[in-house]
């Protein structure tokens, strides 16, 4: 009986204490209240922008890792088979398969990393045009309108479609950061990609 009673008097108190606590740092925790704000809102289609042709660096990337990936395997199978076909010894069968997949292993890592890396830089390049149509359009957020899962309809209805000022913006700039190329007379061309 006494230990029940001290039990309970140590959780009152640690209950109370526990509320005291929470009770001097809840202003600190309190949210804002939601208020009516007047913001510029803009959207964009993402699919529209990548179909345009201004980053789809990443996906024919992507495409040709997995050709030049599919063509390794194909020679790894090869080289196996040829050792089979000359009567290799196990042991050598064996290394050579570990060869293969040593090396499969190490082009497919390096194919993967090369992608990914595509894909931060056009992530960079999309972030950048949307910030400069964002500037330029005095637009204080910018969504992609088809992310927008709850709300999609006013930001529809209220926004700017501001799809073919981010494809112009990055047009333009892949334009400028084209590099020179000197043609076979040795004269200087520009890339129009």
């Amino acid at each position: 009986m006494q230990f029940a009673r001290s039990t309970k008097q140590i959780l009152g108190g640690t209950l109370l204490a526990s509320l005291l606590v929470a009770g001097t740092l809840s202003p600190a925790f309190a949210q804002k209240s939601a208020s009516a704000t007047s913001l510029k809102i803009g959207y964009f289609n993402l699919q529209m922008v990548k179909a345009s042709g201004t980053g789809g660096d990443a996906e024919a990337l992507k495409n040709q890792a997995e050709s030049q990936l599919r063509r390794d395997i194909e020679a790894g199978q090869k080289a196996i088979q040829k050792a089979r076909e000359d009567k290799k010894s196990e042991e050598d069968l064996k290394k050579i398969v570990q060869q293969v997949q040593t090396e499969l292993a190490a082009k497919q890592q390096a194919l993967a990393q090369l992608v990914q890396t595509q894909n931060q830089i056009e992530t960079q390049r999309l972030m950048g045009a949307v910030n400069q149509v964002a500037k330029d359009k005095g637009l204080d957020l910018i969504v992609d309108g088809a992310g927008v899962f709850a709300g999609g309809q006013k930001v529809l209805d209220s926004g700017v479609d501001v799809t073919d000022d981010i494809v112009k913006t990055l047009t333009g700039a892949r334009k400028a950061a084209a590099p020179e190329a000197k043609t076979a007379s040795g004269e200087t061309k520009t890339s129009t990609k």
